[in-house]
């Protein structure tokens, strides 16, 4: 729910042209909270262990058939990880049979490097069925592809983006947002 929330609170903001009052943020998520249900594959215990750890964090969901994913990627996503060797990148391919699909995302200038990691979710053949789609990764909902979220300071979810693409510019500005301290006294 917090999620969703924050989604929309997001979207609103982006694109309202009228000042409308934001309420405060909510608690912030940790992983270290969550149910240990949530998070029921490898593929999202080894990236729960990585946002865990102190630093910036992307998680990024996509899938090679999807033309928002590809044109995301077009856009200079590789530009954005070759720069921030300091952040952690995480692609998780969905709804793709659980084939990482690493080669696609070399084809747009993301290999495998130190700080990024190529991951296949396992989920079963896509579906237009949205009901026979896996809809969650560790223990919140993913249900559209590209999905990006960015956590800082051991596991906090600081942005997600839950639909629709994001722009190499607002990444570059979501991960310098995550990076900074933040103090809600």
């Amino acid at each position: 729910m917090r999620i969703l929330a924050l989604s929309f609170l997001l979207a609103a903001s982006a694109s309202a042209q009228v000042s409308i009052p934001i309420p405060p943020p909510p608690e912030p998520i940790l992983l270290a909270e969550m149910d240990a249900p949530g998070i029921d594959t490898a593929v999202e215990q080894s990236v729960a262990a990585t946002v865990s750890r102190p630093g910036v964090h992307v998680v990024h969901f996509w899938a090679p058939w999807c033309g928002n994913s590809r044109a995301e990627f077009e856009s200079g996503w590789y530009e954005v990880v070759e720069e921030r060797e300091d952040v952690s990148f995480s692609f998780v391919t969905m709804w793709n049979d659980g084939d990482p699909a690493a080669d696609r995302l070399a084809r747009f200038g993301i290999p495998e490097a130190d700080h990024v990691r190529v991951y296949g979710q396992p989920s079963g053949p896509w579906s237009r069925d949205i009901d026979e789609r896996r809809q969650s990764f560790l223990g919140l909902p993913v249900t559209w592809t590209p999905t990006t979220w960015i956590f800082n300071r051991g596991g906090e979810l600081a942005y997600a983006f839950n639909f629709g693409e994001v722009s190499p510019d607002m990444l570059r500005q979501a991960l310098d947002n995550a990076a900074k301290s933040w103090d809600h006294d």
